[in-house]
């Protein structure tokens, strides 16, 4: 079949049209997806942009975190910053601040154990070893972060050997006073010890005295009642059995007689009882002594004359 002219135009007039839309089609297409990319692109370039903004918030509050656990290291400030250190995404930057948690807690274990040394030492300041323990415990705070701390523990444990050097210089004094006075009221005592026993021994010699005394009365008493009875007895003897006269001549009378003497000088006669039992009545009256001298008296008496008696 034939086409006629028209027909021929009509035809290639729709091929033509057919050509230019597939043309038009692929370029607008092309142009579609390439700007489709470029938003992609771009969208991952912003959300990166995002996130590395948002890692360096993290990072900066992990480090503020860590900087105030350092400076105050409180449990809940440790606690913060470690959360704060975790949310880094940053590998490198979380392993460093965890070291640096764990370094926060091991210098605030130190600080605990020196407070906890110090507090010891002050419940005994006079005890050496609490002493060298406390000061061991301070000295291990190096960290420049613990220095504070440190200054403040050491002024501490200054006070508290000040302290326990007054006291100890104090019951010095104390203990040397009571030694003093120790000795003081044992040589008190030992005086009183001796001032008792010289009062007893005292009492001992005057009891012994007026014993002796007693004794001397008593003996005086019965030599005297018989030197007594002794010269009474001489006395009666020498009456009873002799007379003398003034010649020198005498008769003695035994058989219960009398006698009597004459005496040149008075003229006088003494009768005494012929039994020589004694003196008579007018005699008995005198003391033992007053017979004695009587005796005496007697005998010198006798002397007197040429024969005696």
């Amino acid at each position: 079949m034939k086409l006629t002219k028209k027909q021929m135009i009509i035809t290639g007039s729709v091929a033509g049209l057919l050509a230019v839309g597939g043309i038009t089609f692929g370029v607008v297409n092309h142009n579609n997806t390439v700007h489709a990319q470029q938003v992609a692109e771009q969208k991952a370039a912003d959300k990166k942009e995002a996130d590395r903004k948002a890692e360096k918030v993290l990072e900066n509050k992990a480090k503020t975190a860590l900087l105030k656990a350092e400076q105050e290291d409180t449990s809940k400030n440790i606690s913060d910053a470690k959360t704060a250190v975790e949310s880094v995404k940053n590998k490198k930057i979380k392993e460093t601040g965890l070291k640096e948690i764990d370094a926060i807690n091991a210098r605030v274990k130190l600080e605990n154990e020196a407070k906890a040394a110090v507090q010891v030492f002050q419940k005994a300041a006079d005890d050496s070893s609490k002493n060298k323990a406390a000061h061991a415990a301070v000295d291990k705070l190096t960290n420049s972060y613990s220095k504070k701390l440190k200054d403040s523990l050491n002024k501490q444990i200054s006070a508290s050997e000040a302290q326990a050097k007054a006291a100890s210089q104090a019951k010095a004094a104390a203990d040397a006073k009571a030694k003093s006075d120790a000795v003081a009221q044992a040589k008190a005592s030992e005086a009183a010890k001796a001032n008792t026993a010289a009062q007893s021994q005292d009492d001992v010699s005057q009891s012994q005295n007026q014993a002796t005394a007693g004794n001397d009365t008593s003996n005086y008493v019965s030599n005297g009642a018989v030197n007594q009875g002794t010269a009474s007895a001489n006395y009666g003897s020498a009456n009873a059995g002799s007379s003398n006269t003034a010649s020198g001549g005498s008769s003695n009378n035994t058989g219960g007689g009398t006698s009597s003497a004459g005496n040149a000088t008075s003229g006088g006669t003494n009768s005494n009882n012929s039994t020589g039992k004694g003196p008579s009545n007018s005699q008995q009256g005198n003391t033992v002594a007053d017979q004695d001298q009587n005796s005496i008296n007697a005998g010198n008496s006798s002397n007197k004359f040429p024969g005696g008696w």
